[in-house]
């Protein structure tokens, strides 16, 4: 989630975020913590019996079973959980105080994240630390630290910088702290993703139209570790964004007209995949309206994708095969938002 956007969406969404309130006035049934075998999901929503609230991280089996809350120990909302590469550990953003951090813990044997632990200390001239994601051997992090002040450009409020960090984590906290690609201003960047083999991330960037203070234009882009060999994989026209890396390192998966980007637009949003250096594009979804969208897409471990599909009435987890076959969802049983989709890379 950029800052910007973040910040707008917050303003402009208030008339649409009452009428979900009314359209999703059944709300969310959380059952305990059940035995269904097989790996968890993890996913954010802000809807617990019907209200809306702080963006939370829940877990359920892929059946739909044992749906619950975690990290409830720690205050504020959390957004865009990310699992460890041995399915261990979670890491997410979450509001402490004004600025968002990035949380590390174990949702298996301390649910509450009673003892999580805080890797960021986004202070000063930082607004937010967002979009974490662990390195395929857990050693390094990659997230996105937003810079002020805020700059009004046209009509809009946008930060001064957007860095694209990584870090080595230690039992101490975060070193060797690198900035590997920056933007500023209008230029926002938005949820790194490793490859398997840790030399490379991808991401994508939008850009603000200061006159209107909306997205117009989104990319995908990919980056070695260290820093050079920046590529961009999609043209801007084709509006591309919430990517993530197959487990064998041979495609990337994103979505054209991204969520976060798009939340409340009437645009269509279809999933397609690419090799890295943009050449075999294919399209797995082939919606033709806004009343069913195929949005932030990721990679399970056995090479199938999770993705959230948006329609009028829920915002819920779907399964496809890597080409765009067999699609089923996780099951809801009646609740009606899930976002921000990951599986358990091993079974808890």
């Amino acid at each position: 989630m950029n800052h910007a956007a973040w910040r707008k969406a917050s303003r402009r969404n208030d008339a649409a975020i009452a009428a979900l309130a009314c359209l999703f006035g059944g709300g969310l049934t959380a059952s305990p913590a059940g035995a269904s075998p097989g790996p968890w999901v993890v996913f954010q929503t802000s809807l617990r019996d019907g209200q809306f609230g702080d963006e939370g991280v829940f877990l359920v089996r892929p059946d739909g079973t044992g749906q619950h809350e975690v990290g409830t120990a720690v205050p504020g909302e959390h957004v865009h959980p990310d699992w460890s590469s041995d399915g261990r550990t979670l890491v997410f953003a979450g509001l402490v105080g004004d600025r968002h951090q990035i949380i590390r813990f174990d949702p298996l044997n301390d649910p509450t994240g009673a003892h999580a632990r805080q890797l960021t200390a986004c202070a000063g001239s930082c607004l937010d630390d967002m979009d974490p994601a662990l390195s395929p051997d857990d050693a390094k992090i990659a997230y996105l630290r937003i810079g002020g002040p805020l700059i009004t450009i046209g009509q809009v409020e946008v930060p001064a910088t957007q860095k694209l960090q990584i870090a080595t984590v230690t039992a101490g906290g975060l070193t060797q702290v690198k900035t590997i690609f920056q933007t500023t201003t209008t230029t926002e960047l938005n949820a790194p993703r490793w490859s398997p083999d840790g030399s490379h991330l991808v991401f994508w960037t939008d850009h603000v139209n200061p006159d209107t203070g909306q997205v117009d234009e989104t990319a995908v882009f990919t980056i070695r570790a260290d820093g050079t060999q920046p590529q961009q994989v999609t043209p801007q026209s084709m509006v591309a964004g919430e990517c993530d890396w197959s487990p064998d390192g041979t495609r990337l998966v994103f979505a054209t007209h991204p969520l976060v980007a798009f939340n409340f637009d009437p645009v269509v949003s279809n999933l397609f995949t690419v090799r890295p250096d943009g050449t075999g594009l294919r399209q797995l979804t082939h919606a033709t309206t806004a009343n069913d969208r195929a949005t932030q897409a990721r990679y399970t471990p056995d090479g199938r994708i999770i993705y959230t599909r948006v329609t009028p009435a829920a915002r819920t987890l779907w399964l496809i095969s890597a080409d765009g076959s067999d699609g089923s969802p996780v099951p809801a049983h009646g609740e009606r938002i899930r976002t921000h989709g990951d599986w358990q890379p091993t079974s808890g």
